[in-house]
């Protein structure tokens, strides 16, 4: 098996999860120490990619939230 099969049958087996364009993130998102709904975006992009910060203004932290559909 070569570097390109691998790649063939992993695309055959099924779509994945692709993360959300940083244009189309929701401006807020529920706080998940306090379930605040008082949120904005700190940084498009967290400890990696796939991650979004956020400050909530309750509770004043920076938390991430996945990107992921």
């Amino acid at each position: 098996m070569t570097r390109d099969d691998g790649a063939r049958s992993r695309d055959s087996s099924g779509d994945l999860a692709r993360p959300l364009a940083s244009d189309v993130l929701p401006a807020a998102v529920e706080c998940p120490f306090c379930r605040g709904s008082d949120t904005e975006q700190f940084s498009a992009f967290g400890s990696a990619l796939s991650v979004s910060q956020y400050y909530c203004r309750p509770c004043r932290t920076v938390f991430e939230w996945m990107k992921w559909r």
